[in-house]
């Protein structure tokens, strides 16, 4: 059976510390510098000017991936928009007003439960007692 660490040591087992956000920075960033010094090259191979192997259009394709990833697995573009109340079209007051009675809906649904059990009276009983 393997020995298994509660708190494994960072630096047990490879030697090195975790790697910092900005040491990752500084490695892409290393690596779009080749990319960028790259480009008059890669330009005339695509003009048929020049020639890559496979092995040096593989390594090429893998630094642009480090600094500028496939955009179907890296980009989804989520994006909110507020606006005035008077910007706002019929059916976005609509969907609006369909979600506030959904939440409302829930709400009641809890009181109901609370109520059903006794807790909100014995509460209310309490603090007009109190009072």
């Amino acid at each position: 059976m393997p020995n298994v660490r509660k708190d494994p040591s960072p630096t047990k087992g490879t030697g090195l510390p975790a790697v910092t956000p900005l040491e990752v920075d500084r490695v892409r960033r290393s690596v779009l510098d080749v990319v960028r010094k790259q480009m008059p090259e890669v330009r005339e191979v695509l003009a048929g000017n020049k020639r890559w192997d496979a092995q040096q259009t593989r390594l090429f394709g893998m630094m642009l991936n480090k600094v500028m990833p496939d955009l179907h697995h890296s980009f989804n573009e989520h994006t909110i928009e507020n606006k005035e109340a008077h910007e706002l079209t019929i059916e976005e007051l609509q969907t609006i007003a369909a979600q506030a009675k959904a939440v409302e809906a829930e709400y009641e649904e809890v009181d109901n439960v609370t109520n059903t059990t006794g807790s909100s009276q014995e509460v209310a009983h309490n603090s007009s007692s109190e009072g």
